[in-house]
């Protein structure tokens, strides 16, 4: 998101660029009434000024031709460069601020002087040459300091906090704007203070301090009011527009930007004006009105190409690489952001520019060169075609005599090579009977091995069921439940497992390393491991549980010699029916519960069962008990599965929202609309993992 900060000329404020954007804004329906009046009214807005600049322009460059050589001459120039860089004519408004400095060193005229690089250091900033920037508005503060001249001091204070300020570098920035703000407040100079705090305001936002930031917009905003200042609330308003954006806040949002966009207008501030555009696209494009956004970047483009600002229009066309992705025309999206990423080498990279410069000139110059030889070799194949008519005629002929001995050739040459391949396919023909006699043997083996290794795996299937608890032991203590375990093979990784303790009922889903036989085997050491923990060392809080499990399944891995690091990911909930408590403790899987159709989220431990480097004792959650509340336990599964129209995950949010809309039906039916959802969601496409969801109300 673009912030607006305040740059000072010596007599006005101007729009300068900042790199920092951020995400996330709604602005659908204002777009789509205001959509034609808005286009044209810009038109007409800009139009205008455009008038009005040239006139002005017109009336200086009369000025400057009957002015004789004296003061007055220097600040004509230092306006013309003004003039000149508001329209974004940078080589015009650098030979006059040139020309400028000329004369007022001829004069020794160190006012006009120091006006003079103010001016051409600003263009120098609109054109992201920062260096040259930093180097006339040093030059402009030593003049001053020499002068005395403490506003002309705050001004030079201020642009060289926006050089570093550009450049990302926070504590320089905030150090020249404070130091400008003091002069500032000194004398009593209210459009400076405005100007600093909102400037001092942007260096917060964009480290995020929201709070902060505000309370220096509003203390910007206050003495613009009072003021009068448009430009300054314009700025101001576009700014808080920014930090509502920032907070989600939509609907502040799309007001100050409004506001911000209004005033704009009112000035013909084409600066301004491509600044809250480029705002609006980025709003579009984070809520997918991919047409809106494109419309707006497109304008943004225009206006910043008008105006020579190369920042706005580098953002404006990763915008509309967005917007054009989004739209699904991915060439165009392709060239758009080629665009950007030249833009972004051309001010980020000079050394990289100057060598793009010299590949140009060297392409043309290698064109032109290739343009001669080929006249050049165009002239000597008209004198050369007579020759090779008359060679033609020899070739041909002998070719043709050529042609006739070696088919000659070729026809004897082919009528022995068939007889000897007719004997070698009937050579062929009885080994690959042979052959055949022996595939046919080959494939009854593997099918025999086949039968065995799945009758092998269908019995560990049974013993792995063995350790699952029966449906009858969950439904004796849990009346209202569900259990859908649906294993991506014969055998799965993915596991659930529950116990009674006096009073406490244990249940918990896990999702062992990998999946098949190899998970199948990892799964039943870890289910040993929390049947020891509970009866063996009878551990009842859930996060010493899984601190012991984890253990447990470490010890049992130490005995290999090779080291393994396999283990699970495991959500556990305990209930405590008699004392209406809950407790809950995770592994890498989180615990989702609904209330009066709220969904909640607690955020596992981000750490498995398993050996781990720093291992960290797990946390015990509480719940509070209350009736109609569902809890779900699952696996990473389901999210994982790839299907829908593009071939994606199924994702968290979607699976979210499926159980909000199920929360009211009963359990069963709970656990049958999963099962389709997900059935209809991979469609034709395979299982990539062991799935397992439990659902338990209280």
């Amino acid at each position: 998101m673009v912030k607006n900060r305040v740059t000072n000329h010596c007599d006005k404020k101007c729009v300068n660029k900042i790199k920092k954007r951020i995400s996330k804004v709604f602005l659908v329906f204002l777009a789509i009434i205001m959509r034609t009046l808005f286009f044209y009214t810009l038109l007409l807005v800009l139009c205008i000024n455009s008038y009005a600049q040239n006139k002005t322009i017109d009336s200086l460059l009369i000025n400057l031709n009957t002015q004789k050589e004296d003061t007055n001459k220097v600040k004509t120039l230092k306006n013309l460069c003004w003039r000149f860089g508001d329209i974004g004519d940078y080589e015009k408004a650098i030979s006059y601020a040139s020309k400028g400095i000329t004369l007022a060193q001829n004069l020794n005229f160190k006012k006009g002087l120091s006006m003079c690089y103010t001016e051409i250091g600003i263009i120098y900033e609109s054109q992201s040459n920062y260096p040259k920037a930093l180097e006339c508005h040093t030059k402009a503060l030593k003049i001053n300091e020499e002068l005395g001249n403490k506003k002309g001091i705050s001004i030079s204070f201020d642009n060289i906090g926006m050089i570093y300020h550009n450049q990302s570098n926070y504590p320089k920035a905030l150090e020249y704007y404070t130091k400008s703000l003091k002069i500032d407040e000194e004398f009593g100079n209210k459009k400076g203070i405005s100007k600093c705090y909102n400037n001092i305001g942007i260096i917060y936002d964009e480290q995020k301090n929201y709070t902060k930031a505000l309370e220096y917009y509003t203390k910007s905003l206050k003495i613009d009011k009072v003021l009068g200042e448009k430009y300054g609330m314009s700025k101001c308003y576009n700014n808080f527009g920014g930090i509502y954006y920032a907070q989600s806040n939509y609907s502040k949002a799309l007001e100050y930007y409004t506001k911000a966009l209004k005033i704009d207008e009112e000035l013909g501030d084409k600066k301004g004006i491509a600044v809250v555009l480029l705002n609006l696209s980025q709003l579009n494009n984070e809520l997918k009105k991919y047409s809106f956004a494109k419309k707006q970047t497109e304008q943004v483009i225009s206006i910043s190409k008008e105006i020579g600002e190369i920042e706005n229009m580098r953002l404006a066309y990763e915008e509309l690489a967005k917007a054009e992705e989004g739209l699904g025309n991915f060439k165009a999206a392709y060239l758009n952001h080629k665009k950007f990423k030249e833009l972004t080498d051309s001010i980020f990279n000079k050394e990289n520019s100057e060598q793009l410069s010299d590949i140009k000139t060297n392409y043309e110059v290698e064109k032109k060169e290739a343009q001669l030889k080929a006249k050049a070799e165009s002239q000597e194949l008209i004198n050369n075609e007579q020759k090779k008519r008359q060679q033609f005629i020899i070739y041909a002929v002998a070719g043709i005599l050529l042609v006739v001995i070696i088919f000659s050739a070729l026809l004897y040459k082919r009528f022995r090579l068939t007889n000897k391949q007719k004997q070698i396919i009937e050579l062929k023909e009885k080994e690959t009977q042979q052959q055949n006699e022996i595939i046919k043997v080959q494939k009854l083996l593997v099918e025999e091995k086949q039968k065995e290794i799945i009758e092998s795996i269908s019995y560990a299937k049974r013993l792995q069921e063995a350790i699952l608890p029966p449906q009858d032991f969950v439904n004796a203590h849990l009346k209202n439940n569900f259990i859908y375990y649906q294993p991506k093979d014969i055998v799965a990784g993915d596991f659930y497992w529950s116990e009674k303790v006096g009073d406490l009922f244990f249940i918990a889903v896990a999702d062992s390393t990998g999946h098949g036989v190899p998970g199948a085997m990892v799964s039943v050491v870890c289910s040993n491991a929390l049947n020891r923990t509970i009866k063996e060392f009878n551990l009842i809080e859930t996060g010493k549980i899984l601190d012991k499990t984890r253990d447990l399944v470490i010890e049992t891995f130490e005995k290999s010699v090779s080291e393994i690091k396999d283990g699970m990911d495991i959500s556990l909930l305990c209930i405590d029916s008699k004392n209406k408590n809950i407790y809950w403790s995770g592994a890498n899987n989180s615990l989702w519960y609904i209330n009066e159709n709220e969904l909640k989220e607690i955020k596992a431990d981000k750490q498995p069962i398993g050996k781990i480097d720093c291992p960290k004792q797990f946390t015990t959650h509480q719940i509070e008990y209350k009736k109609e509340t569902t809890f779900y336990l699952f696996t990473d599964g389901l999210a994982d599965q790839f299907g829908g129209p593009n071939g994606k995950k199924f994702k968290y949010k979607p699976f979210k929202e499926l159980l909000i809309s199920i929360n009211q039906k009963t359990m069963q039916e709970q656990a049958n609309i999963i099962e389709q959802a997900i059935d209809n969601w991979k469609n034709d496409l395979e299982q990539v993992d062991d799935i397992c969801v439990i659902g338990i109300k209280i």
